[in-house]
């Protein structure tokens, strides 16, 4: 490839990776530990715990050691009082529990006066807030409403991150995330818990998007596929952590305020990190693009061979056309009638929202699956699905050298759908057995699903990928939202719901990657019609031209 400097793919290349780079990977892998908490950290903040109720002003007289004692039964409105009681104590009327089995006033019909075990867990959600019997169907919005302000989150983070820099996205987004985490611990009301959850969303994805994109923006191509691939072990390492810390603290106030604390050193660090110098041709901000670019020369200690000011004014005017036309595409209704009288075309808008809902559900619906599949110990659960997603991610990196991205996405869904339908077939007393189905399950999903954020993007045409990839990212987190109906409504209606509901899932989606194209070594199409050549097998005179250029970058 040439390197007269009017390609920034080449510029990259020329600079290396290095200590530039550092400061954005630190701050991306900090915005990525946050994750685990809010998204798969319900199993241990709004665990449920098992409970006794009586009625107003009577309790039993019971040990609370006995093991039938906490019997999860609600009462009946028209049942006798129980037996052998003994008047609360006028004191007892908070409304929030404390460490202990005391007596607790709900304001329920059908428990009035409530009492928790807290063997495993101090305080949760549900304990603080009563989410039991006739309040039971408020469980799972507390999963669910952190997935809706990704969904927002997802529409709004790359608008913010296009608008305000890359930079300056996650300094905002920062400042509001440490707001919202401090206002859930100390208010207790929870429908204002649930507003912050989808701000907590939200301002996720306004920090993840941008962020990730900076990581990428600054890095040579060579080095893209492996770090994009790597930059996803930060979240599986985190779920690891998050599950140690809780089995230490066992109430979910401090376990978030303790998982959260990291990104108090995300606000310094951000002031640390560059601007994507990207993004700030493409703003025709040349002087901070310069100053931004002499400080990757000089900290990688590369050499340059043309002078600075010379490739910033080719970029300019590159960036400057290519913008041009891209906005005359994005502004053309024609063009979408275009996409979807395209056979080819069609099939990838139809199928991969429907690949990415299923797979998306399940990665999640199993991965907080922690307190039906063993109550008693969830920590370990929710451990071992790190481990399991840091594996997938270990083992998928070099086989996508190797096979195509159907197999590895749908055999990783058929196979995983597979496992957990096996575990239906194994008696209780095999618990070993039943672990080896469920966690391989989960690591074959994983490792199809951390794929499938390479091949999701090599489906569409360049002048549709971004708008594309966010369609289908949003259809996934409409998945997402549905999986804690599965974990805790569904699962509680019969036994053997969810491991179903996982089994169908995984095989369904596995039936759709015969739909769509192999992309492994197929350079990326930028156009419709290259798309359409795809299909027919043939290759367009313009095919990849662009990609292959970008792939060849390392010849530099």
């Amino acid at each position: 490839m040439n390197t007269d400097g009017d390609d920034f793919d080449a510029l990259l290349s020329t600079l290396g990776y290095g200590r530039w780079q550092v400061p954005g990977v630190v701050v991306t892998l900090l915005v990525a530990s946050q994750i685990p908490a809010q998204l798969v950290g319900s199993p241990l903040l709004s665990g449920p715990m098992p409970f006794r109720c009586s009625r107003d002003n009577e309790v039993e007289f019971t040990e609370p050691s006995s093991t039938a004692y906490f019997n999860n039964e609600c009462l009946s409105p028209a049942s006798p009082p129980p037996g052998a009681a003994r008047p609360l104590p006028p004191n007892s009327t908070e409304l929030f529990p404390s460490n202990g089995t005391q007596p607790l006033r709900t304001g329920m019909e059908s428990c009035p006066v409530i009492e928790y075990d807290t063997s495993i867990f101090t305080s949760t959600i549900i304990s603080e807030f009563h989410l039991v019997c006739e309040r039971e169907s408020l469980q799972p919005l507390f999963q669910m409403m952190y997935t809706v302000g990704i969904i927002f989150g997802s529409l709004f983070g790359g608008y913010i991150g296009d608008k305000w820099g890359r930079r300056r996205a996650v300094q905002g987004g920062v400042v509001v995330y440490i707001a919202v985490v401090l206002a859930m611990a100390l208010v207790p009301s929870f429908v204002f818990v649930l507003v912050m959850r989808v701000m907590a969303g939200v301002t996720h994805q306004c920090m993840l998007i941008p962020v990730w994109s900076l990581a990428l923006e600054s890095c040579p191509t060579r080095h893209r596929s492996l770090v994009g691939m790597l930059l996803g072990l930060p979240y599986s390492l985190f779920v690891m952590v998050l599950a140690g810390v809780g089995y230490f603290v066992r109430t979910w106030k401090y376990l978030m305020l303790v998982c959260c604390a990291p990104t108090l050193a995300l606000l310094p660090l951000s002031f640390i990190m560059d601007e994507s110098a990207r993004w700030l041709i493409q703003q025709e901000r040349r002087e901070e693009a310069k100053k931004v670019l002499r400080k990757a020369v000089r900290q990688n200690k590369a050499k340059l061979p043309v002078p600075l000011e010379t490739i910033i004014g080719n970029l300019d005017q590159s960036e400057c056309i290519a913008d041009d036309n891209q906005s005359a595409v994005r502004n053309s209704l024609e063009e979408a009638w275009q996409y979807l009288r395209s056979p080819a075309m069609r099939t990838i808008i139809l199928v991969t929202p429907v690949l990415w809902f299923l797979q998306s559900c399940l990665y999640l619906a199993v991965a907080i699956n922690a307190n039906n599949f063993n109550s008693s110990s969830p920590f370990l659960y929710v451990c071992l699905s790190g481990a399991m997603d840091a594996s997938a991610i270990l083992l998928v990196t070099p086989l996508t050298a190797r096979l195509g991205r159907r197999v590895i996405v749908g055999g990783g869904l058929f196979v995983g759908g597979i496992f957990f339908l096996l575990d239906l077939l194994v008696p209780i007393d095999y618990f070993w057995a039943k672990w080896i189905l469920v966690m391989g399950g989960f690591l074959l999903v994983a490792g199809s699903f951390q794929m499938n954020y390479v091949y999701g993007p090599e489906l569409f045409p360049t002048e549709a990928r971004t708008r594309g990839f966010a369609f289908i990212t949003l259809i996934g987190g409409v998945g997402s939202m549905i999986a804690p109906v599965i974990t805790y409504r569904l699962a509680q209606v019969t036994w053997w719901a969810a491991p179903v509901a996982f089994g169908c899932a995984g095989l369904l989606g596995s039936l759709a990657l015969p739909l769509l194209p192999e992309t492994r070594n197929q350079p990326m199409p930028d156009t419709l019609k290259d798309v359409d050549a795809r299909r027919l097998g043939r290759k367009s005179a313009n095919l990849g031209k662009e990609n292959q250029a970008y792939e060849n970058a390392s010849d530099i």
